[in-house]
């Protein structure tokens, strides 16, 4: 493994310093934090874990690993994949704990400031109970919001950070159009042709 990210702390009088080492990646040598000196290995803390010194300026240190890249592909991998939680090892405790932190982050792109003429605004389900609004001008995808449902609070979300365009095409869903009156009351409101045809078909063929 390499790829240490220098000193978290340093302890004053003994000069303990912990790194932390990023897992997947070989590691060639610990560098000191303090000198960038290679280190040596020092024996055990009384935690067990291996302690390092610097022979040139006698920085001691411990490692840490920072596995929060591989838990995110994990947790990624499963999230886009037909597997459920119950076909994995232990029906999946060991995987939810420790993927239980990702459930809480709600991903938000920078907003740009640009305004739009026309944009197109849909919710894209995923197979996990998971909704992701998308914002996209015709060429490129302009804001997106990860919710559990498209409610008008979900699309209120979506739309804030974007500035109002002239004309927005959506399914007419009721909940885009309560954030529409409150965000973008002046945006003019065209019906997606392809959501209005399924509708009128459902209700009028058996």
């Amino acid at each position: 493994m390499s790829g240490f990210i220098p000193a978290l702390q340093v302890d004053g009088g003994n000069r303990a310093v912990k790194i932390r080492i990023s897992r997947g990646i070989e590691m060639k040598a610990v560098r000191c934090p303090s000198c960038g000196a290679t280190m040596k290995r020092n024996g055990k803390t009384k935690a067990g874990s291996q302690r390092w010194r610097c022979p040139s300026c006698g920085t001691s240190s411990t490692v840490s690993y920072d596995d929060t890249a591989a838990r995110l592909g994990e947790f990624l991998a499963w999230l886009t994949s037909k597997d459920t939680q119950l076909s994995l090892p232990g029906q999946g405790r060991t995987f939810r704990r420790r993927i239980a932190g990702f459930w809480r982050v709600w991903l938000m792109p920078e907003p740009t400031g640009e305004v739009h003429r026309v944009l197109f605004v849909d919710g894209i389900w995923l197979a996990r109970g998971l909704v992701v609004l998308i914002a996209h001008d015709g060429e490129h995808v302009v804001s997106w919001y990860m919710a559990q449902s498209e409610t008008s609070r979900a699309w209120e979300a979506l739309m804030a950070p974007v500035p109002a365009p002239d004309v927005v095409v959506c399914d007419g869903g009721m909940g885009f159009e309560r954030a529409r009156r409150r965000v973008w009351p002046g945006t003019r409101v065209q019906r997606c042709l392809f959501h209005a045809f399924s509708q009128v078909k459902r209700y009028t063929t058996s």
